[in-house]
């Protein structure tokens, strides 16, 4: 497996924040990728306490949404949880899984992609790194100025920036919170938002992502 773009992880923060500067230009918004037949998702979870940290990715067919494959990765937090720097904490550990497992077709992390300071946050990260589409989905707010979606299933709202649009309010299900939608790399928002909405079976979240949070927890004990 390619690592596009390799640097290194354990830097000081005006460091991180230069690295970022360099990789963000190469993000695309652009649809680049042709049958997706594997979804991964993945799942990050702390002990703190223990300066430990437990990344895992649940692969499933797309579509069908059957699960193909679970895994996990312990290690020690090597670089400090700093927001807006998340892919130095949990990077390594991704690279790792990847690495063992193989690559899916497309991936979703939890958090932040191209909504982000400086249009790099861990979906856009990670996509840069392996070359591979992702999507960033979060439970939290992104933006403090967003417009509520309506209240069917699949109703969107879209937010902008610079007169860009970056990222979507969707509701996954009917009468539910919405979630927070942004691409990662190598896939436009419109692709995105519809990506998800087919991921999400039964539950607010998409099912890679909801299967790999509950394995990460499970683990982090």
């Amino acid at each position: 497996m390619e690592i596009y773009h390799r640097h290194p992880w354990n830097v000081d923060l005006d460091e991180a924040i230069r690295i970022q500067e360099e990789l963000s230009p190469h993000a695309s918004l652009k649809d680049d990728f042709e049958k997706i037949e594997k979804v991964a998702g993945l799942g990050i979870a702390f002990s703190l306490a223990k300066n430990k940290m437990v990344v895992t990715c649940v692969e499933l067919s797309y579509p069908d949404l059957d699960v193909i494959d679970e895994i996990f990765e312990k290690s020690s937090i090597g670089f400090p949880y700093v927001s807006g720097l998340f892919a130095f904490s949990a990077g390594p550990s991704i690279i790792s899984i990847f690495e063992r497992r193989g690559l899916p077709d497309l991936a979703i992390f939890p958090g932040r992609g191209i909504a982000h300071p400086r249009r790099i946050g861990l979906a856009t990260h990670m996509g840069i790194l392996l070359d591979i589409p992702t999507i960033a989905c979060s439970r939290t707010p992104l933006w403090n100025d967003f417009e509520e979606p309506e209240t069917a299933k699949g109703s969107c709202t879209f937010y902008s920036k610079d007169k860009e649009t970056i990222g979507a309010v969707v509701r996954t299900r009917e009468n539910t919170r919405p979630i927070f939608v942004t691409p990662g790399h190598k896939i436009s928002v419109k692709s995105s938002v519809e990506i998800i909405l087919r991921c999400c079976a039964k539950h607010r979240l998409p099912e890679p992502i909801r299967r790999a949070h509950i394995l990460a927890k499970r683990h982090a004990g």
